[in-house]
C-alpha cells in the first residue's frame, strides 16, 4: 500500500524558525497570515507549530487548539493533523492539546499581545483576513494579568463590570473602557489589546479613545444604550491552580499492544528516577491534580503506541475522571522539556543533538568555533519569534529614516543598525512578497516624537497603497526579523541621545556596553551605566575611555559570538581595547566604574542552565490559598506589578519582590509564600534554598542581572 501522501499544508511546516498557525476547515489545513496570530474562532480548531533552529538541532512544538464551540469532527481532524505532522517532522516535536480558556503558559507565552477569542468559526463564514473593517462592531472583555485573553462578549451592558477593562470596536475607533475597579495592570494589558487590533486589524487606521467607568461619551451610549447599574468585578483565582497540587504525581508505563491501553504503576510519587523510564516503552506522568498529563515516547516504542499517545493521554483522563480542560503534553525521548524534568530528582540529558536534549552543550564545546557570526540566522526568543514571525531571511531591501518635526530624516546606510534611545525611527522592509514597516520607538523619545512616528508609519503606508504590514517596537523589543536586516551585524542601542544633527551632544567620554548573545542566539549591545553593578558574569562588557582606549571585559559564562560583538562595537567606538577575563581586572578598570562592587555571578548562569531557567510569578493570597500564576514567555522588567508580590526563581535562590503597592496581607506573607513555593517543588528542592526579599526601587544586581537592560530610572520617573 502506498504511504498517506502529507497535506499540502504540511510543505512550508518547520522550514524557517518562527511561528505558524493553521485553521482546520473543511477538513483542510488553512494557513492564517502572521498579522492575524493571537487571533482564535470559539468554533474553530487550529493546529500551532512553533520551530527554533539551534546549532546542529531543531526544536518543534506542535500544538492542536479546540475551541469550546468547536464540532467533534473538526477535533478529531485536529488531532489526527498533529499526529501527521508529528510524523511528518521524524517524531521530534514536543505536542500539547490546547482547550480554549485553559492554554498552557508555553502557548500564551507566543503571543505577547494576548489571546483573542472571536464569536464563530469556519461554519458561520468568518474568515482570517486582515480585512480593514472599518465597519466592525464587537465587544472584548479583557481578562488576566499575566496571560491577557480577549474574549469576545454581546456588545450590550449587561456584558459589562467594574472590575475589568472592555474594548467596544466600533471600526473607525477603539474604545478602551475600564472600570472604576480595575488596576493600572489591566489598563496596560488592555490598551497592548487595542493597539493590536489598531495595527494588525486596521493597518493603523482606527483611533484609540480611552473612556474611565462614568465618563462615557454619546456614541458609547448611542450604540449601548442608557447605562443600567454595573455589578463588581468577579474572582478570577477558581481558575488558578493552587501551588500544593503541582507536588502530587504518579508515573505510569502505558501499553496497548493488544488494541485496548492498558497502563500499570512504576511509582506513586515523585521524584521519580530517571532510570524508570525505558527507551522501548511508553510512560504517563500524571500531575492530573495540577491539570497536566505528560506522555513521554520511547525511541525504540512501538511505532503504533507512539502515533497513539495523544489518544491514551485523552482515555486516560477519562479514567481518573479528570476535568476535560487537563493540560496534555506529549514529549519525544530526547525532547524533554524543564516543566517535565523537574519531577525528576537524578535528570541528565543523554549526549544527542535533536530537540533540546543536547543542543547547547555540543555547541558550546565542540562547535563553538564553526558557528559563523550571521546575523540572518540569528533567532530570538520563541514568543517574539511567534508574535512577528520570520518572514525571510531579512535578504530584502531596507531604507531607515529618523523621525525629527519636518517629516522622515532619511539615515546613512553606514549606521543602519544603531539606534539611539532618544529617538524615533522608521523601517521600511521591502521584498518578493510585500511590505513591513517598523516604527521603533526610543525610550527617550519625546512624546512628541512618539506621537510623530505613529502618524508618519500611516503616511507611509498611504504612499504605499495601504499595503504594507505595520510592526511597532519599542526599545529592547526588536523581533528577530528586524535583527535579521543588518546582515551580519548585532544591533546597537545606545541609551539615549540622538543621531539628529542640530540634537546631537558630544558622547560622555567614558561609556559601558553590554554585550549578550541569549540561548536563543541573538546578540545585542545595549549601552548600559558605567557602574560596576552593571557587570555581569554571564556577558562580555566594552569600556570605552576618554583617550579611545577601553576594555573588553570577558565574563566567566560568555561566548565567543559576544567576543566577536565587542570587537564590533569596539571598532564603531573606534578605540583600541585590551581584554581582560573575570578576576584578572587591573586597578584602573574598577576605578573607573565607581569601585568594585557586587555584580550578578550567579553559577547558574555561567552555565546558562536549560534544565532550570529562571522563571517569573504573580503570587496572590486573596483568597486564603496561596496562588501563583507564571509570566508566560521571556520576561521583562515591563512585568513586575507594582500593586503585586512577585517571585523569581532562580534554582540557587528565590528573590521576592514587593511592589510599592502590594497589599499588606500579600507582603506579611511573602516569605512563608515563598517557603511554600519551595516545599511543594516537584523536584524535592533542597528546603534551604535561600530566599531573598527584594523592594521595589532597590533592586540589587543579582536581581536586575536576570533582565537584559535593566532601567535603574524606570521607577524613579
Amino acid at each position: 500500500m502506498a504511504p498517506e501522501r502529507p497535506p499540502p499544508a504540511f510543505a512550508e511546516a518547520g522550514r524557517q524558525s518562527g511561528l505558524q498557525v493553521w485553521r482546520v476547515e473543511k477538513l483542510e489545513l488553512v494557513a492564517v497570515p502572521p498579522g492575524l496570530h493571537g487571533n482564535f474562532f470559539v468554533g474553530d480548531a487550529y493546529l500551532v507549530l512553533h520551530t527554533e533552529h539551534r546549532g546542529s538541532g531543531v526544536a518543534y512544538r506542535l500544538h492542536y487548539w479546540l475551541g469550546k464551540e468547536c464540532t467533534q469532527d473538526e477535533s478529531t481532524a485536529a488531532a489526527i493533523f498533529a499526529v501527521q505532522m508529528d510524523d511528518y517532522l521524524g517524531g521530534k516535536p514536543v505536542q500539547s492539546r490546547e482547550i480554549q480558556g485553559y492554554e498552557s503558559t508555553e502557548f500564551v507565552g507566543y503571543f505577547k499581545g494576548g489571546i483573542k477569542y472571536k464569536a464563530g468559526g469556519v461554519a458561520s463564514g468568518f474568515n482570517h483576513v486582515v480585512t480593514n473593517d472599518l465597519s466592525a462592531q464587537r465587544l472584548l472583555h479583557i481578562k488576566g494579568r499575566r496571560v491577557v485573553r480577549a474574549t469576545e462578549v454581546p456588545l450590550a451592558w449587561t456584558s459589562f463590570n467594574k472590575g475589568d477593562c472592555f474594548i467596544i470596536d466600533l471600526g473607525t475607533e477603539i474604545y478602551q473602557w475600564c472600570g472604576s475597579s480595575c488596576n493600572k495592570y489591566e489598563r496596560l494589558k488592555a490598551t497592548q489589546v487595542a493597539v493590536g487590533i489598531r495595527d494588525n486589524e486596521r493597518n493603523g487606521r482606527s483611533k484609540l479613545i480611552t473612556v474611565e467607568e462614568g465618563g462615557e461619551p454619546d456614541r458609547l451610549i448611542e450604540v449601548l444604550g442608557s447605562k443600567p447599574k454595573l455589578p463588581e468585578c468577579g474572582d478570577d483565582d477558581d481558575e488558578l491552580a493552587d501551588i500544593t497540587n503541582r507536588r502530587s504525581a504518579k508515573l505510569y508505563m502505558v501499553s496497548d499492544a493488544s488494541g485496548s491501553m492498558k497502563v500499570s504503576v512504576i511509582a506513586e510519587e515523585n521524584p521519580f528516577s530517571m532510570a524508570m523510564l525505558l527507551s522501548e516503552e511508553c510512560f504517563i506522568l500524571d500531575n492530573g491534580a495540577a491539570r497536566k498529563i505528560f506522555v513521554w515516547k520511547g525511541k525504540d516504542a512501538n511505532p503504533q503506541e507512539r502515533k497513539a499517545a495523544m489518544k491514551n493521554a485523552e482515555q486516560f483522563i477519562q479514567q481518573m475522571n479528570y476535568p476535560a480542560n487537563t493540560q496534555i503534553q506529549v514529549l519525544p525521548e530526547g525532547g524533554e522539556t524543564p516543566i517535565f524534568k523537574q519531577f525528576f530528582k537524578d535528570w541528565k540529558d543523554k549526549d544527542q543533538s535533536d530537540g533540546f536534549g543536547k543542543v547547547y552543550v555540543t555547541e558550546r564545546v565542540a562547535k563553538i568555533e564553526q558557528i559563523e557570526f550571521d546575523a540572518t540566522k540569528l533567532h530570538e526568543s520563541p514568543q517574539m519569534a511567534a508574535q512577528h514571525n520570520m518572514v525571510d531571511d531579512g535578504s530584502g531591501k531596507v531604507e531607515i529614516w529618523r523621525v525629527e518635526s519636518s517629516g522622515r530624516v532619511p539615515v546613512g546606510p553606514e549606521t543602519y543598525g544603531q539606534f539611539y534611545g532618544g529617538d524615533c525611527y522608521i523601517i521600511l522592509y521591502t521584498y518578493p512578497k510585500g511590505q513591513i514597516i517598523y516604527t521603533w520607538q526610543g525610550a527617550h523619545a519625546t512624546k512628541d516624537e512618539l506621537t510623530a512616528s505613529a502618524f508618519l508609519t500611516v503616511q507611509l503606508d498611504r504612499l504605499l497603497n495601504d499595503q504594507a504590514v505595520q510592526i511597532r517596537v519599542t526599545q529592547g523589543k526588536e523581533p528577530p526579523h528586524l535583527l535579521s536586516l543588518f546582515k551580519n551585524k548585532p544591533l546597537i542601542i545606545y541609551k539615549d541621545g540622538t543621531s539628529k544633527k542640530e540634537g546631537q551632544k558630544p558622547a560622555p567620554p567614558t561609556r559601558l556596553f553590554q554585550i549578550r548573545r541569549n540561548l536563543a542566539a541573538i546578540t545585542r549591545i545595549a549601552e548600559v551605566d558605567v557602574d560596576a553593578m552593571s557587570l555581569n558574569s554571564n556577558d562580555v562588557f566594552v569600556l570605552k575611555l576618554p583617550n579611545n582606549s577601553g576594555y573588553t571585559w570577558i565574563g566567566k559564562g560568555a561566548n565567543t559570538e559576544e567576543e566577536l560583538g565587542a570587537q564590533y562595537i569596539a571598532s564603531i567606538l573606534k578605540c583600541q581595547t585590551a581584554k581582560i577575563s573575570e578576576g584578572q581586572e587591573p586597578e584602573e578598570f574598577w576605578k573607573v566604574l565607581g569601585g568594585k562592587k557586587e555584580y550578578q555571578t550567579s553559577s547558574q548562569l555561567l552555565t546558562k542552565a536549560e534544565d532550570h531557567p529562571p522563571r517569573l510569578y504573580g503570587c496572590s493570597n486573596k483568597t486564603g490559598r496561596f496562588i501563583i500564576e507564571e509570566v508566560p514567555g521571556e520576561f521583562t522588567q515591563d512585568d513586575l506589578a507594582e500593586d503585586d508580590v512577585m517571585l523569581l526563581d532562580v534554582w540557587e535562590q528565590v528573590f521576592v519582590w514587593i511592589g510599592k503597592d502590594a497589599n499588606e496581607t500579600e507582603r506579611q506573607e511573602s516569605v512563608k509564600s515563598a517557603k511554600r513555593y519551595i516545599e511543594t517543588d516537584p523536584s524535592g528542592r533542597d528546603k534551604g534554598t535561600p530566599i531573598v526579599i527584594v523592594k521595589q526601587g532597590h533592586e540589587p544586581p543579582t536581581f536586575t542581572g536576570w533582565f537584559l537592560a535593566w532601567d535603574s530610572n524606570k521607577w524613579k520617573n
